[in-house]
């Protein structure tokens, strides 16, 4: 087999050529030179691409990372027989490897309970205004997040305008179009009173929409995905178990299937573009209920 070394660099302006993104012509430059390195004595490509298949399950762990050098290194094949540099080989090497989904971790009832009681009895304790109106924020915005299962970044983005106390209910604005939400009675009057006491406490609260605002420099500005972050920290210091956006939404996520008969409807309500991942995290979370 002749040497194919010197074919990395023609197959990287090959990918420039194809017009693909940067980062792919870096990484299937460099999984093809990897290959190269790999097979270098081997005199056939039968020989080569066992000898290459061996070498990369046994360095790497990952199923993704491995299925990732297998595709690059299969473009790379192609560029050589091309080139008449290869001939044809079997097409039972490089093939992909099964993806073992892992279950999704939610929280159990219990635990969820107390996580949405940790800021309500910091709120309880406050031993001045400030401590209790942040512990009240704080405990409100993971009580919308445990309810409605939306992600932080739709957190920070609601303002009192897409609020619809008529209607109960609650217009989420996501990356690419928005969507309306049921709130419960419960989350009605929470966020009301919230509402309310915000207003009395930092009066600029009365000149912006924003519903989540700090107390730092930036007065009248909402909070950021890091603040949602140091608030979910805070909870897992006190309940002794992790606690994160993540798996309080797919706790919601996870009530929801309990009762719906068709849950790939469910993927819009949720936020997600695509049917499909939707499908995807609903069977992993669906494997972790039933053990």
């Amino acid at each position: 087999m002749e040497e194919i070394m010197p074919y990395v660099k023609a197959f990287e302006a090959y990918l420039r050529s194809l017009n693909k993104s940067p980062y792919t012509v870096k990484q299937y430059t460099l999984d093809a030179k990897q290959f190269a390195e790999i097979v270098a004595p081997q005199t056939t490509i039968e020989d080569a691409l066992q000898l290459y298949e061996e070498t990369i399950t046994k360095q790497y762990q990952s199923v993704n990372s491995i299925n990732r050098k297998y595709a690059a290194t299969r473009h790379f094949l192609s560029f050589l027989q091309l080139r008449d540099v290869i001939k044809t080989y079997s097409p039972k090497y490089l093939q992909p490897l099964n993806k073992e989904h892992t279950v999704i971790k939610t929280l159990a009832p219990q635990q969820a309970k107390k996580a949405l009681a940790a800021w309500f009895q910091m709120y309880e304790q406050a031993k001045n205004e400030e401590d209790a109106w942040l512990a009240l924020r704080n405990a409100t915005i993971v009580a919308v997040i445990a309810e409605l299962g939306i992600k932080s970044a739709e957190v920070v983005r609601m303002e009192w305008k897409h609020f619809h106390e008529e209607t109960q209910q609650w217009t989420v604005i996501a990356a690419k179009k928005s969507r309306k939400l049921e709130l419960s009675n419960t989350l009605l009057q929470q966020l009301l009173f919230y509402k309310e006491v915000t207003k009395k406490w930092m009066p600029i609260a009365n000149e912006v929409s924003v519903v989540w605002l700090g107390l730092g420099n930036k007065k009248g500005e909402s909070i950021t995905v890091k603040t949602i972050e140091r608030i979910f920290f805070t909870i897992s210091q006190q309940v002794g178990f992790k606690v994160t956006t993540t798996n309080l939404r797919y706790r919601a996520i996870q009530n929801e299937l309990a009762d719906f008969h068709e849950p790939t409807e469910l993927y819009e309500h949720f936020g997600y573009a695509r049917k499909g991942v939707f499908t995807e995290r609903q069977q992993r979370i669906t494997k972790r209920a039933e053990r």
